[in-house]
């Protein structure tokens, strides 16, 4: 079986798994504070019984209607740039809109808002809770794990601002970003902290870039007891601390699942499926998605019904986004059986069309597939000449350092790796310090070409107690 058809198996396997929601109405939930949206939701008692059985309740559940004391308004998009009279009298800029979804609720025990509709309802009801403009923080986590024992750290702030914090004399500071979509974060780190072994104190001075919630391991040195570790991560919140990947919940026929923000990390899949017609699947970036979705909640269109012969790769409801891709110069008719949907869960497009504009519309959502963060590149020594390792952005300078009152404890690495276009070959430039049992032995500087995941000699020599030492290093992407 070639590659590429595994490749389709793995989707349709991922897809299938996503899928379950069923062609009716579909229920979601977001744990933001009521009182932001609807003060008054008190003034009235709370239901006599639930609207109907669900995953999101519990018996005993205090919930109350929000239908009535919601406001429904959301930005009237017709004086957008470059249409309307820019002169004209726009208010506050708001809109009326008819919510013709089931049924939206307040969960006192979950701290939920639940609602039940199509997707459209739940997009514009989204819309109207202020999810798009929902105030959040990044919360970074170190930790350094050393001698059998950890330490840790853990920092709130603002996006792009510099945020500090010392306890237990390990001490840290970050400035940490994130991409528009809260996909990836980036950061520098300065982290220092005294030594075991009572010989100074170490320090790391690195930056990287990663998805949101993943841990890495950018920083070690040593082996056996002597090792030490430096752990990090660093994840989008709300304010009260619910992570921003993970406030908002969709019921399934499994159960219930995240609502997620990023989408399946697979190819795209096409296959014909009659003389003229063919499917096209793309797993579509986090971006993207959610561009086309807010385009979408503008128009009043009912979700779509897939088709039969899309049985085989989705179940779910989808959201019309024919205007949405037609704004990137590719309109997809609806005539001869075209098809433009999107499923929110997965943030999994489907499109129907004839070849030639299947090509198209493969191009354009190409121009959106960038989005997997490049890991940190980790280079990393032999135990045998000091175990060092050291993650850092490709073409910039990390280093580790231990300071001490006594210059023989003083020790060194830095590194400067540079991926190339092939992802394969890294050039790297060093200044090591060979370590034996915790004291320096010889030092090594210069600069090479690596190619990932293969260790290399770089150096040999005979130590002081007459062995010879080779150094190794190896690249590779960064991981705990």
């Amino acid at each position: 079986m070639h590659r590429h058809d595994m490749t389709w198996i793995r989707v349709l396997f991922v897809l299938l798994a996503a899928a379950g929601i069923g062609n009716a109405s579909i229920t979601a939930a977001w744990k933001i504070p009521v009182e932001n949206v609807a003060p008054s939701f008190a003034d009235t008692p709370p239901l006599a019984k639930p609207p109907r059985e669900s995953a999101f309740f519990q018996a005993g559940d205090k919930l109350w209607d929000l239908s009535k004391v919601l406001k429904w308004r959301v930005p009237d998009d017709s004086n957008r740039e470059g249409q309307g009279d820019p002169f004209a009298d726009t208010g506050d800029g708001q809109i009326e809109v008819d919510w013709k979804g089931e049924w939206i609720v307040w969960n006192s025990r979950s701290g939920m808002i639940v609602a039940c509709g199509a997707w459209h309802d739940l997009l514009v009801a989204e819309q109207v809770l202020g999810c798009d403009e929902l105030p959040n923080v990044i919360r970074t986590r170190i930790e350094v794990k050393e001698a059998g024992k950890s330490r840790s750290l853990s920092l709130v702030s603002r996006i792009g601002q510099k945020a500090s914090l010392e306890m237990d004399d390990l001490r840290a500071e970050v400035e940490a970003s994130s991409s528009e979509d809260h996909e990836v974060i980036d950061s520098p780190f300065n982290v220092s902290w005294p030594a075991g072994d009572n010989r100074g104190r170490w320090s790391v001075r690195t930056a990287v870039s990663s998805r949101a919630g993943s841990r890495h391991r950018i920083a070690c040195q040593g082996a056996g007891d002597q090792r030490w570790e430096l752990v990090v991560s660093m994840e989008r919140e709300l304010l009260d601390g619910t992570p921003l990947n993970g406030y908002r919940w969709v019921e399934t026929a499994g159960g219930l699942k995240p609502w997620p923000s990023s989408g399946v990390r697979a190819e795209p899949l096409r296959k014909q499926l009659d003389e003229n017609r063919w499917l096209g699947v793309y797993p579509t970036i986090p971006g993207f998605a959610s561009h086309l979705l807010k385009r979408a909640r503008r128009e009043d269109s009912a979700d779509l019904d897939p088709s039969q012969e899309l049985a085989e790769w989705t179940r779910s409801p989808l959201v019309n986004i024919r205007e949405g891709l037609a704004d990137q110069g590719c309109f997809v008719s609806p005539k001869g059986g075209g098809f433009v949907g999107l499923d929110p869960l997965t943030s999994t497009a489907f499109v129907v069309t004839d070849k030639m504009k299947q090509d198209q519309v493969a191009e354009t959502f190409s121009g959106f597939d960038d989005w997997e963060p490049k890991p940190p590149i980790w280079i990393e020594t032999n135990p045998e000449s000091g175990g060092w390792g050291l993650a850092s952005r490709s073409g910039e300078t990390a280093e580790i350092r231990r300071d001490s009152g006594n210059l023989a404890d003083n020790l060194l690495f830095r590194s400067e790796a540079t991926q190339a276009g092939d992802g394969v070959t890294i050039d790297f430039g060093y200044s090591l310090d060979l370590v034996a049992s915790g004291a320096k032995i010889g030092k090594l500087e210069a600069n090479t070409t690596l190619t990932k995941d293969k260790p290399q000699v770089i150096g040999s020599g005979t130590s002081p107690d007459g062995k010879e030492v080779k150094v190794v290093v190896t690249a590779s992407d960064s991981r705990e």
